[in-house]
């Protein structure tokens, strides 16, 4: 995921976040966060949780600033951190849709065209064997691993 926080008071950020590449302690401070298992908190940022979004920035700036509070992460509109997924992702995304027997066909391919269409435009991550790079020409700050 490419994450973005784009303050209107202060300088912007911006860093690749990679949910399989975090140490598991890091992950037990987000479970405890948050309140709810790892794997709930990586789904409920991808269905776009604004309180796993701001758990999220607070996992990411304490990368940098390792004795920064929950409470004292930023208090952002909801247009100031964005979230985008990877092509690796909306792949990924995709197949589950394409393999999902639960969705009516008409259904199934409106939302298969959707995820074909950021498909297209999706920037490649780390993980998928190139540089951090965005479709749009922009460059990342370093993986969330770090």
């Amino acid at each position: 995921m490419f994450v973005e926080y784009k303050p209107e008071d202060g300088d912007p950020n911006a860093w690749e976040f990679n949910p399989r590449r975090v140490r598991a302690s890091q992950a037990e401070m987000v479970e405890k966060r948050y309140g709810k298992q790892w794997d709930v908190f990586v789904a409920d940022l991808m269905r776009g949780s604004m309180a796993a979004r701001r758990v999220l920035l607070w996992h990411l700036i304490r990368q940098t600033h390792q004795s920064l509070r929950f409470e004292d992460t930023p208090d952002f509109y909801a247009e100031e951190l964005t979230v985008e997924f990877s092509r690796a992702e909306l792949v990924a995304m995709r197949e589950a849709v394409a393999e999902n027997k639960g969705i009516g066909d008409d259904d199934r391919a409106v939302m298969l065209s959707a995820i074909d269409g950021e498909i297209e435009k999706a920037a490649v991550g780390v993980d998928e064997g190139k540089a951090l790079s965005r479709s749009d020409g922009k460059n990342t700050a370093s993986p969330s691993s770090k």
